[in-house]
């Protein structure tokens, strides 16, 4: 029986890879160890550490990676991208070049009975504090991102790389701290619990955006997942049709 995999979170070609090309090989040796066995894989966001598409231009690099998509997209597995705080600026490269699907919003999926909510989780996020929900609406404001967009890439692609690599040196940090706080104080764990009660019929709740490694049981056969990272974990989400795991992955190991 064919599977879904989940995974969010490379960040690719961020400076906190000490061997970028390695990061990129890990990832793309992953989902070449999942085509055979896979119906659909779902990237949740900030797969790439920054990613923004102009009219005809795309950022240079990831070739490795966005050629094994492609390849398994076209062998006719479903692939999907949700964006992420990082990549927000996909604007059809993927579907016309990849055959991927993009989501900007969360999707509600059901496969084999179970019904998923799946997300990046910095919309659902943004209500942690004002500054979140500040950084959310102006990444995702059309005007602002036109006027971005009439920028040069030579100029605008450095701006963003600057910024990103000072956010993700600065959060980081406080992202892996956090990881020694109980699953329960999570955030984005509290706000699929109380979500769960406002949608009872769902069964699993998957995260990126906060680099921890969490499967959070609810109650009644609910559990929320937060996915962690390429940077730390190698860590992805299986689904068989009847088991939901958090699993890692060693460049070895095949599926």
């Amino acid at each position: 029986m064919k599977k879904l995999f989940f995974t969010a979170d490379a960040h690719l070609g961020a400076a906190i890879h000490t061997d970028r090309r390695a990061a990129e090989q890990r990832l793309t040796a992953w989902v070449e160890s999942v085509a055979d066995s896979a119906e659909a894989i779902y990237f949740l966001g900030d797969m790439f550490d920054y990613w923004h598409e102009w009219k005809y231009v795309v950022p240079k690099g990831f070739t490795r990676f966005l050629g094994a998509v492609a390849r398994v997209a076209d062998s006719g597995v479903a692939v999907h991208f949700f964006t992420g705080n990082h990549d927000v600026w996909m604007k059809g490269y993927f579907e016309e070049e990849l055959g991927a699907t993009v989501h900007h919003k969360a999707l509600l999926l059901t496969d084999r009975g179970k019904t998923f909510r799946l997300a990046h989780g910095d919309e659902e996020y943004r209500a942690h504090s004002r500054k979140e929900a500040l950084l959310y609406d102006t990444f995702r404001n059309p005007l602002l991102q036109k006027l971005y967009a009439g920028l040069h890439p030579r100029w605008s692609t450095v701006i963003a790389n600057r910024s990103s690599a000072s956010s993700r040196k600065r959060h980081i940090a406080q992202d892996y701290a956090v990881t020694a706080a109980p699953p329960e104080e999570e955030w984005l764990v509290k706000w699929a619990a109380r979500d769960a009660l406002r949608h009872p019929d769902t069964d699993f709740w998957l995260f990126g955006h906060r680099h921890r490694l969490i499967d959070y049981p609810l109650g009644n056969g609910k559990r929320v997942l937060l996915l962690g990272d390429w940077i730390r974990y190698n860590s992805f989400a299986e689904w068989d049709g009847s088991e939901l795991s958090l699993r890692t992955f060693a460049p070895s190991e095949g599926q």
